[in-house]
């Protein structure tokens, strides 16, 4: 929560101009975000939210960005008192950390946004706030430094520690050839990236982000104009929808993945990938209950598409290749936000695990891997604490593929 704190109080009518630009630890400077609004208390207060940073950011890696949310383009800060909380789909984990509500209370308006440097292990930005009247001159300004926002999936398949606890490829041996595919890197756009490094064939592939039943998805820095602009499709199991268009080709994306006999074993970080109870038929009933709001739960996860297979287990399917084994969760996978990302828990912990006792503790059967992992989430974590899901997060991260695999063969 950034939690500017202008006070209009005694201010003349007038326009003004609000300022904002973050930077990061080596001096890098983003754009500038301008916002004209008026001060005039003989008017009644206009204010809306806005969330465009998506419009402003057009490369990655990219430079440092800040994103004012609470003020838009020609509001007014008039003589009443105004608040607004914005739902989960105009501001992503608002319910959580309250980092965009609106509030203008006795001529205080509360600017808040975000800031964040949209590259590879970019954790820390600061962010400068500045307003100026129409005679050019400053009537207020502010800092935030060294603001933290952490890319969860990048570090969790990374190479960097925090709090002493690395990524999965800071346990992996130095020989093993690295393909790292981030939003952040510039290198993961969309399916096709996925589709076209898993055709090279892999000892392991290691996805981490958002899932369902058909879907693994990632967000690209910063969540830029949140969720529906800041999402990235990875790869899915089928394109057929209920609602218009209907489809897009291939039907089937995963389907097209062709890397023959280099079948990698696949860890998915994500909620659902994994649930194997799933059907066409049921997934499509399951979208009924947005035209009859009475309509039973379905609890299928896969928001009335008919999904013929979980993601996980297609990918063992695939005839011309895909995966030799998968690891995922059945049901919703927890993270850990923040700096505690990587030692805290959950989905993020429990795969980084599997892949340091693979390549720092040398179980090389598949079973015994997964097994150990386990067993070590167990002997890490307090088992009572259901808030915090870790029971459940042992219990739904299943194995599919044979547990007796030694995994790189016997010579």
């Amino acid at each position: 929560d950034l939690n500017f704190q202008w006070d209009t109080t005694g201010l003349p009518t007038g326009a003004y101009t609000i300022y904002a630009q973050s930077n990061n630890p080596s001096a890098e400077y983003g754009p500038i975000e301008t916002i004209n609004i008026t001060v005039d208390k003989t008017m009644e207060t206009n204010l809306t939210f806005h969330h465009d940073d998506n419009l402003r950011i057009h490369e990655y890696p990219g430079l440092p960005m800040a994103e004012i949310v609470t003020v838009s383009e020609g509001n007014i800060l008039g003589n009443t008192d105004f608040t607004y909380t914005p739902a989960e789909n105009q501001a992503y984990c608002n319910e959580f950390y309250f980092w965009a509500n609106m509030s203008y209370l006795s001529g205080v308006l509360t600017i808040r946004g975000k800031s964040y440097d949209p590259k590879p292990y970019g954790n820390l930005s600061s962010i400068h706030v500045w307003i100026k009247n129409n005679a050019d001159a400053v009537v207020f300004e502010d800092w935030r430094n060294d603001t933290e926002m952490y890319y969860e999936g990048e570090y969790t398949t990374g190479e960097q520690p925090l709090l002493g606890r690395g990524g999965a490829l800071y346990y992996m041996p130095e020989e093993f050839q690295r393909n790292i595919l981030w939003a952040s890197n510039g290198l993961f756009t969309g399916q096709q990236d996925v589709i076209d490094a898993w055709d090279e064939g892999a000892g392991f592939m290691f996805i981490s982000g958002h899932g369902s039943p058909n879907v693994w998805a990632d967000h690209y820095p910063g969540v830029p104009g949140n969720r529906k602009y800041g999402s990235i499709t990875g790869l899915s199991v089928t394109t057929l929808r209920p609602w218009p268009p209907f489809y897009s080709l291939p039907l089937f994306p995963m389907d097209t993945i062709r890397n023959k006999e280099k079948l990698p074993i696949a860890v998915i970080g994500g909620c659902h990938n994994s649930d194997f109870n799933v059907s066409m038929v049921y997934g499509f009933l399951e979208g009924m209950i947005y035209v009859f709001p009475n309509w039973p739960k379905m609890s299928m996860w896969c928001s009335g598409q008919p999904v013929p297979e979980t993601f996980s287990w297609r990918l063992i399917r695939n005839p011309h290749g895909g995966a030799i084994a998968t690891m995922g969760n059945t049901g919703l996978g927890y993270g850990m936000p923040g700096v505690d990302l990587t030692t805290g828990g959950g989905d993020g912990w429990i795969t980084i695990e599997f892949f340091k006792q693979y390549g720092t503790e040398g179980l090389d059967v598949l079973g015994q891997a997964y097994q150990q992992t386990l067993t070590s989430y167990i002997n890490t974590f307090d088992m009572t604490d259901l808030a915090a899901g870790h029971p459940k997060s042992v219990q739904q991260w299943v194995l599919l593929g044979d547990p007796s695999l030694k995994i790189g063969g016997y010579e």
